[in-house]
């Protein structure tokens, strides 16, 4: 009689699971691009790969083979700070400082923009 012992069945089919979970998971990140990735910019690398179900190792990875040195959430992030920081200041400001105020709040709206062009 062939018997198998349900722990070593169950342990298979676990396996068989990762393998097709894993399959699936390599063959969506080869189709991915970094204009894929763009719309999760704005988030830490760790939540963007939860997002798009893929490990923030892959996400690296398709960010390199685009040119994309490193996630870009930081740099976004210290922009729209000095951005909102200018912004609160321009409220008080008047005539010609509110002027290089909100041109400065352009050039790095600028920045943010740029960041996003260069992938697109």
């Amino acid at each position: 009689m062939n018997q198998t012992l349900p722990h070593a069945e169950s342990s298979r089919s676990a396996r068989s699971v990762n393998k097709t979970t894993y399959s699936i998971q390599r063959e969506r990140s080869g189709k991915l691009t970094i204009r894929d990735l763009m719309s999760y910019f704005h988030l830490p690398i760790e939540e963007a790969a939860k997002k798009i179900q893929i490990c923030p190792t892959v996400v690296k990875r398709i960010c390199r083979k685009h040119g994309l040195s490193r996630w870009p959430y930081r740099k976004i992030k210290s922009i729209e700070k000095k951005i909102s920081m200018r912004a609160t200041y321009l409220t008080s400001v008047e005539g010609e400082e509110r002027g290089r105020v909100q041109a400065q709040i352009d050039t790095l709206q600028q920045e943010i923009s740029h960041i996003y062009s260069m992938f697109s």
